[in-house]
């Protein structure tokens, strides 16, 4: 019995678990874009 309820818990926690990974997965590649543009974009003001 307390199996079947730990089961379903889990399963019920699942999907926000997935999303919240998926979200900090991409913030993160978001940060990597971010600062990896940076010197280029400063280094080209700098030539401007």
């Amino acid at each position: 019995m307390e199996l079947r309820t730990e089961d379903s818990v889990a399963r019920h926690y699942a999907p926000a678990d997935l999303l919240q990974g998926i979200l900090v997965i991409s913030s993160f590649g978001f940060w990597a874009v971010m600062l990896g543009l940076m010197p280029v974009l400063l280094f080209r003001l700098w030539l401007a």
